[in-house]
């Protein structure tokens, strides 16, 4: 009886010595292409192109006389006159634009030049009741403005020479560096011209407005020691005549000091008391 050993044939199995390829079937050889014989596919094309049908020639004639019309007429208006600026051919003025007034500027006759811009033709402007800040459309030949120049800006057409229109409201924070710097002195200006209305009105009968608080102290730079001192040289006099005597009796720069009140609360709409509403506007 013949045996067998499975440890042997074990063995012969992992002998390092076995062929351990393994030939693996393997699908149709791709077709080699020769570089020289290789042809590039035509590309796609799209959709040709329809040919416009051409104009007969009643049409073509017909267009020839509608271009014609509307040359004529352009014409006969430039001829006619331009009425955006300049003369007309008969040597009128042309017609003033028409101000459409904003509601802060309601009853507003006169404003004060702050800032000219040559180029675009607009003046910024602050108006004489209220101190409200407007930008106008001014003609181009009445020449460079100086600051606080005065402009009517009224409703009566006689008397406005310089404004034709009334663009709208300024904003501070929009002007330039140089009306920010020249408004205070326009302001200055302002109360200097009227100076006897604001001695009258406001130095001479300033009080206490709290049981702590008196009416000079809302002037800058002035406290409570400073008010004390212009209130005792009031007492002493009776009441100011003038701001020359205003400014020798109390060591101040009177308009000054009001112009820069005015100016805080321009800047500052939420300041209070405003002197702005309790001042103005100025009653001759």
């Amino acid at each position: 009886m013949r045996h067998f050993s499975f440890q042997a044939e074990a063995i012969s199995m992992t002998d390092p010595r076995r062929k351990r390829h393994i030939n693996t079937p393997s699908g149709p050889k791709k077709r080699e292409v020769d570089p020289s014989t290789f042809k590039m596919s035509r590309p796609a094309e799209g959709r040709k192109e329809i040919p416009k049908p051409q104009e007969s020639r009643s049409q073509g004639r017909r267009h020839q006389r509608n271009d014609r019309g509307n040359n004529d007429r352009k014409g006969g208006r430039n001829q006619g006159g331009n009425r955006q600026g300049g003369r007309n051919h008969q040597g009128n003025r042309p017609r003033q634009q028409k101000l459409e007034r904003p509601k802060a500027l309601e009853g507003e006759e006169w404003a004060r030049v702050i800032e000219h811009d040559t180029k675009e033709h607009v003046v910024t402007a602050m108006s004489e009741k209220t101190l409200a800040f407007c930008r106008l459309k001014v003609r181009t030949d009445c020449g460079v403005m100086t600051p606080s120049q005065r402009l009517y800006i009224g409703t009566d057409a006689a008397q406005r020479e310089q404004v034709t229109g009334i663009l709208g409201m300024a904003r501070r924070d929009r002007m330039s560096n140089m009306a920010k710097m020249d408004m205070p002195l326009v302001v200055q200006m302002f109360v200097e011209e009227h100076a006897q209305y604001f001695v009258d009105e406001f130095y001479n009968k300033a009080g206490p407005i709290s049981l702590k608080v008196h009416g000079f102290e809302l002037l800058p730079d002035v406290g409570k020691k400073k008010a004390g001192q212009m209130v005792a040289a009031r007492n002493s006099v009776g009441v100011f005549a003038s701001l020359e005597e205003l400014n020798t009796s109390c060591n101040i720069d009177a308009a000054e000091l009001l112009a820069r009140r005015f100016v805080q609360e321009l800047e500052d709409p939420a300041m209070a008391p405003r002197l702005t509403e309790l001042l103005l506007p100025v009653e001759a």
